[in-house]
């Protein structure tokens, strides 16, 4: 962003001095119009000022697009997200669950062999 902020200064401080410099009158023919006499710092103004309006149009589109694409990552990331904490909560209820099915079948302790009863 800020080598674009450094990028427009520079430009509009070459532009200034353009203005200043040619100073001189001239008739503008575009298809069939012509137009008045007019100053070469207005003409060369009128042209900054609509490339600066085309590029503003061009990045709105840029950015609108991006807005968008960011909108569905934000809410593919929301249902993610409550898809991992469905998941961690069932995966804690299997946990507990089985847990509590451990304790309900514990294991006969092993017997000692001198307390194995002979046949």
């Amino acid at each position: 962003m800020q080598v674009y902020l450094l990028g427009a200064l520079l430009f509009f401080a070459a532009l200034a001095v353009f203005v200043f410099q040619n100073t001189s009158m001239v008739t503008v023919h575009f298809i069939n119009w012509t137009s008045p006499h007019v100053s070469l710092a207005v003409v060369a103004l009128i042209a900054a000022c609509a490339g600066a309006l085309v590029t503003f149009m061009v990045d709105s589109f840029r950015f609108f697009k991006i807005a968008k694409k960011t909108k569905e990552l934000s809410s593919l990331n929301k249902k993610l997200q409550k898809e991992i904490d469905t998941l961690k909560s069932e995966k804690q209820s299997r946990l507990s669950k089985d847990k509590r099915i451990e304790k309900k079948v514990e294991p006969d302790p092993p017997v000692k062999p001198e307390e194995q009863k002979p046949n």
